[in-house]
């Protein structure tokens, strides 16, 4: 059996996005350094695989340290890896924070793909989002990226925005798509709670895209990167062929992954568990038991077959529900062959060797999912 993939967490952000309900915060006043020895104590105490797959370190915004912060998280992580060509290793970045030296410490350390917090081609809606860099830093920090050797770019894009009409998100896919990144993540904006954004709509302060301009940015999405040569491999991402995030694939797949930071999640030999968020408790479990886990879960049997199922109807290839038979000792056809011949029926699925969500249902891919739950 190949080892787990790994994600490291970094959770500081020059500042914190309205819309933004990942574990991450504001670095100022922060002590990064006391955060990277708790991190580093983690990975001593629980062992970090040597021969991972796929390696991915997020944010937060792991650009937002110093130089010198970079290279000795990386410095540290990378310590623990077999030597391997073939592995995929993602850091997170966004323009604002990313300058031609930290781009050297990643091309020194190993990465090989850098992921890029573009959102918008428009200042007026970088300020709606409360990104802290200008249009001008997104293609200045992209061609860093390519001029220092790193092979593979992605940029991250948002639509539905209020304010947002098709034609300004035709426009930023335009620009996005002349940079010729090799993968973009198109999402669109949601209001989740605990974030600045939530609050604002439920005071009223705040409206959310109507519904219709959402579903046409939706479409046009997928007509527009398909005809410059993306393909919709999962919801919201597309690639150019081979690009497509191995990474991210792995979580899709549900396959094994093993998370270090405050509010990481491993999954190991079928348990899901899930680290302490805060920054101080983080650091005060870690050195007091070696972990910081929280939460645990361990779905077993038809509730471990849905799991797999829901995440595999994100991807364009869909599920294998033989598979998933024998992964988790149910037969999925019969658990789940009623449901699928419903949606099917109704245009949503499509059945074959593997069951694909069909053209149509892939705008109302929480629905089709939440049929199985």
């Amino acid at each position: 059996m190949s080892d787990p993939s790994v994600y490291l967490h970094i959770p500081f952000c020059e500042t914190k996005c309205p819309y933004c309900d990942f574990n991450s915060f504001a670095v100022e006043g922060r002590d990064v350094d006391g955060y990277l020895d708790a991190l580093r104590l983690e990975m001593d105490a629980r062992g970090v695989p040597r021969a991972p797959p796929t390696v991915f370190v997020g944010g937060g915004t792991p650009t937002v340290v110093s130089p010198e912060q970079l290279d000795r998280y990386l410095g540290d992580l990378v310590s623990r890896f077999d030597a391997d060509p073939r592995r995929e290793f993602t850091v997170e970045a966004n323009p604002g924070s990313l300058t031609a030296e930290k781009v050297a410490v990643l091309r020194a350390r190993g990465v090989g793909r850098v992921s890029l917090g573009a959102q918008s081609f428009l200042a007026r809606h970088l300020r709606t989002l409360g990104r802290v860099h200008s249009v001008e830093q997104i293609g200045q920090a992209y061609r860093m990226v390519r001029h220092g050797g790193i092979a593979e770019v992605n940029l991250d894009l948002i639509y539905a925005v209020p304010g947002m009409t098709l034609r300004e998100w035709a426009g930023t896919l335009a620009r996005a798509i002349d940079l010729a990144p090799d993968h973009l993540s198109c999402y669109a904006l949601t209001f989740e709670p605990g974030t600045e954004f939530h609050a604002r709509r439920s005071a009223g302060a705040m409206r959310a895209a109507p519904e219709e301009l959402e579903l046409a940015m939706f479409r046009f999405t997928e007509r527009r990167l398909r005809g410059a040569g993306y393909s919709r491999y999962e919801i919201s991402n597309y690639a150019r062929p081979g690009r497509e995030c191995r990474h991210n694939l792995g979580y899709w797949r549900n396959e094994s992954y093993a998370g270090f930071g405050a509010g990481a999640f491993s999954f190991l030999q079928g348990e899901r568990a899930g680290n302490e968020r805060q920054l101080v408790r983080y650091a005060e479990s870690v050195r007091a038991r070696g972990h910081a886990f929280v939460s645990r879960e361990r779905l077993v049997g038809r509730a471990a077959a849905v799991e797999s199922l829901v995440l595999a109807l994100r991807t364009a290839e869909g599920a294998d529900l033989d598979g998933l038979s024998r992964r988790h000792g149910v037969d999925a056809r019969r658990e789940f062959g009623e449901a699928v011949a419903r949606l099917a029926g109704a245009g949503f699925l499509e059945r074959g060797p593997r069951v694909r969500l069909a053209r149509r249902g892939w705008r109302v891919a929480n629905a089709v999912a939440a049929s199985f739950v």
